[in-house]
């Protein structure tokens, strides 16, 4: 207990005493800052990599879902000419294996003739790897907020 020290202590004066006192409150809220300090930097360390490691896993997943794409289109590619023709394309996802591979990567195939158009980038009638690749990419999923003030955008300028 705190008063065996004390007792001796106030033999020499009260004002030890609260000298003492003091001292022993003032080292305990030192070393509570200081631990307080390190468990607060270890807990942004520990978030900081945890974004470090969000950012490998978002990269690492898109790197796994373009290696998934260029699979099916070698698949796809029956002739080996390196590009695919809307009749390849249309034969392919008429599979319905292929169908739910391309459903899996989150692309709507109700309308082939609209997504291989919106694909062909170069209008050429043909697909290559990468008009593929890259047009899957940016026809996956549900439509973004950038997609919809765009489209508005440019109905605008048509209007104008």
């Amino acid at each position: 207990s705190w008063e065996e020290v004390v007792e001796p202590l106030s033999d020499t004066g009260w004002t030890n005493v609260g000298l003492f006192i003091a001292y022993i409150s003032f080292a305990q809220l030192a070393v509570l800052n200081v631990l307080t300090g390190v468990f607060c930097q270890n807990a942004i360390d520990s978030a900081q990599h945890d974004q470090d490691l969000v950012t490998q896993s978002i990269l690492a997943e898109k790197q796994n879902y373009v290696n998934r794409l260029e699979k099916n289109f070698k698949e796809m590619d029956q002739d080996d000419s390196g590009v695919l023709t809307i009749q390849e394309f249309k034969a392919h996802l008429e599979d319905q294996n292929v169908k739910a591979i391309f459903e899996s990567l989150e692309l709507d195939t109700s309308d082939i003739w609209t997504l291989f158009k919106l694909m062909d980038a170069d209008n050429g009638q043909t697909l290559n790897m990468d008009e593929f690749v890259t047009g899957c990419m940016r026809l996956k999923g549900t439509a973004k907020g950038l997609d919809v003030a765009k489209l508005s955008y440019e109905n605008k300028f048509l209007m104008k």
